[in-house]
């Protein structure tokens, strides 16, 4: 039996809080753990949400269902990477993110800042996509980080473009050891890039474990025909 790839139009779900257009000062993109349902993460993200912050939640286009909750709703997740052959999972994935993202900028004020955070396998798919080097972001966020056995974590690190890169892991002893940080901030700086360890108790993230109140602010335009 001989394995073949066939590559054809996909449908992709992505969520947002807050909504696009010119009052937007800030775009976060945020993936998701593995397994973890989008709804999940928002609600993690809930003190991200302002008005002037956009924030924007792709799913992992390989889904699954998952146990219902403890009310018996239907629970969805998804995952970034297929055990095995990863190189079909590493295009689409930033195939989809580079579309994504294109559509999400072009509603926004120009020159914008990004941040992109990723959670647990997340956070791999992150680096993955970023070191295509195609989307202009101001900084990364890792938390919790985790890596599959079959990506190459110093070589897609190299990959990346010289900027800030937070880790952050957490408290909670729900995380692998390789989650704890210390090593990923070591890979990092080996890499080039400023890295810096942040450690947090389990929850909803807060903005200043993230950094958020250092984000650089784009002032609009002035308006060229201002009223009398």
């Amino acid at each position: 039996m001989q394995p073949a790839t066939f590559a054809t139009t996909r449908t992709a779900r992505y969520y947002s809080l807050g909504p696009a257009g010119p009052d937007v000062r800030h775009i976060w993109f945020c993936l998701h753990g593995e397994g973890q349902p989008v709804a999940e993460q928002a609600a993690q993200l809930e003190k991200l949400d302002t008005p002037e912050r956009l924030l924007i939640l792709p799913e992992a286009l390989s889904r699954y269902a998952l146990p219902p909750d403890e009310d018996g709703q239907r629970r969805v997740g998804a995952a970034w990477f297929a055990a095995g052959d990863l190189l079909p999972d590493f295009t689409d994935l930033t195939t989809y993110l580079d579309a994504l993202a294109d559509e999400v900028l072009a509603t926004c004020p120009p020159d914008t800042p990004v941040t992109v955070l990723g959670y647990g396998h997340g956070a791999a798919a992150a680096c993955r996509w970023l070191a295509g080097n195609r989307l202009a972001y101001e900084r990364l966020i890792l938390y919790a980080a985790v890596f599959p056995p079959e990506i190459d974590r110093r070589a897609t690190l190299v990959g990346l473009p010289e900027r800030p890169v937070t880790v952050v892991a957490t408290t909670a002893d729900a995380y692998t050891p390789e989650a704890a940080g210390e090593g990923l901030v070591q890979d990092l700086l080996e890499a080039g890039l400023s890295a810096q360890l942040l450690i947090v108790d389990e929850g909803p993230l807060t903005l200043a474990a993230l950094g958020a109140g250092g984000e650089t602010v784009v002032e609009p335009a002035p308006d060229p025909n201002p009223t009398e």
